[in-house]
């Protein structure tokens, strides 16, 4: 329990850090400050309160480094909605209804950035 104890820290910080973007956020569309600043706090929340009983400190790092990046994303871009991923051709879609093969789960599994974890765990697609 004393080794998570960094861990912890690290995690409040972050949340703490995506809080206090959230209160000075402002979109390019000052009408959309609002809607934008609601996005940021119920997304932290619930993405927050899903993994708060994960005690594998290796998976907390990773849901840290994609919170990381999503910030520093939409800082940069200048909005909190996730960014689109461009996924090689057929690395997705099943061909004439058959299911994917290894080759196309592989190259699905490699080309996933770290900030669409959360995503793809929601949609089924980190299976």
């Amino acid at each position: 329990m004393a080794s998570s104890a960094p861990l912890r820290t690290q995690v409040l910080s972050m949340y703490r850090q995506i809080l206090r973007a959230a209160r000075t956020w402002q979109a390019a569309d000052s009408s959309e400050t609002a809607e934008h600043r609601a996005y940021i706090r119920a997304e932290a929340g619930q993405l927050f309160r899903r993994h708060s009983g994960e005690t594998d400190p290796e998976r907390v790092r990773q849901y840290l480094t994609e919170a990381e990046s999503r910030l520093e994303l939409a800082l940069h871009y200048g909005t909190p909605y996730p960014r689109p991923v461009n996924l090689p051709p057929g690395a997705l879609a099943p061909r004439d209804g058959r299911p994917l093969g290894r080759v196309q789960l592989r190259r699905r599994a490699r080309s996933r950035p770290v900030y669409t974890r959360s995503e793809d765990e929601l949609s089924g697609l980190d299976r």
